[in-house]
């Protein structure tokens, strides 16, 4: 199967720093080029942060953005998008509602989705929760099961840089290490969180981060304790294809996008 994974897009109704004050129309235009490609795609995964300041508003910019492309769409929240928000919004929205995966498993040809929360209110850590923790070893034990595809916002990888592995630690991050350490069911585990793409793997699964299009940051030196900087714009989302086996390749779809003067 294929399928285009994007997060962190940050939209909001008013100017704040760290997020480009054209943040709409990029993601309008990263939607746009998913459409444009949507007919060798089966899906689109979205790990969470859509807003930024969990506005109805926003979720609402957000579900008609992406409607419009007609594909499936699966997603979980990040911790701007509330989570609290987020949750009430899907009673009201029912697009977006019928989106969400937090705590499912999505069964489709050749693979599985299960959607985790991993956030904790008012705070930029991460934990996963025991109810959680209990669908990721029942799925993962499954023997003979398609190729599981975990989708949470805090990455379950270390980046390297201590700025971005203050915010984003995890807790339950060993026992999840255990867990998939023991199974021998194919993985992958995409997230957001952090504002760069990463590769990376632990134990057998193949971890991936999205990055974010409208609020990419980078250090001067990608190791270490050098600053994090705001660079603006990532014009780049992920394709994936995967197979029934869970081979898998990734590749970045670069989408046009000239600011307005």
């Amino acid at each position: 199967m294929r399928f285009a994974h994007i997060s962190d897009l940050h939209l909001s109704q008013t100017l704040v720093a760290g997020v480009r004050a054209d943040a709409a129309a990029i993601v309008e235009q990263l939607s746009r080029d998913i459409l444009r490609i949507s007919e060798i795609l089966d899906f689109v995964v979205v790990s969470g942060d859509v807003t930024e300041d969990a506005e109805f508003a926003s979720f609402r910019q957000f579900e008609d953005m992406f409607a419009q492309i007609g594909l499936p769409v699966y997603m979980v929240p990040g911790n701007h998008d509330g989570p609290a928000v987020y949750y009430n919004c899907l009673d009201q929205f029912p697009t977006l509602s019928s989106w969400d995966i937090t705590n499912k498993v999505v069964e489709l040809p050749g693979l599985c989705l299960l959607g985790i929360d991993t956030c904790i209110e008012g705070e930029t850590t991460g934990r996963i929760k025991a109810d959680a923790m209990k669908i990721i070893e029942r799925e993962s034990a499954r023997r003979g099961a398609p190729p599981l595809v975990i989708v949470m916002h805090h990455p379950p990888i270390t980046t390297g840089l201590q700025e971005f592995d203050a915010v984003s630690q995890l807790e339950g991050i060993a026992e999840l290490h255990d867990i998939i350490k023991r199974s021998e069911r194919p993985k992958l585990i995409l997230s957001g969180h952090v504002h760069r793409p990463y590769q990376g793997r632990i134990d057998g699964a193949g971890c991936f981060v999205a990055g974010s299009t409208t609020s990419a940051f980078a250090p001067d030196l990608p190791f270490g304790s050098s600053p994090i900087l705001f660079r603006g714009l990532q014009d780049f989302y992920y394709v994936y294809e995967v197979d029934e086996n869970g081979r898998y390749v990734v590749t970045p779809q670069h989408f046009p996008y000239v600011p307005s003067e």
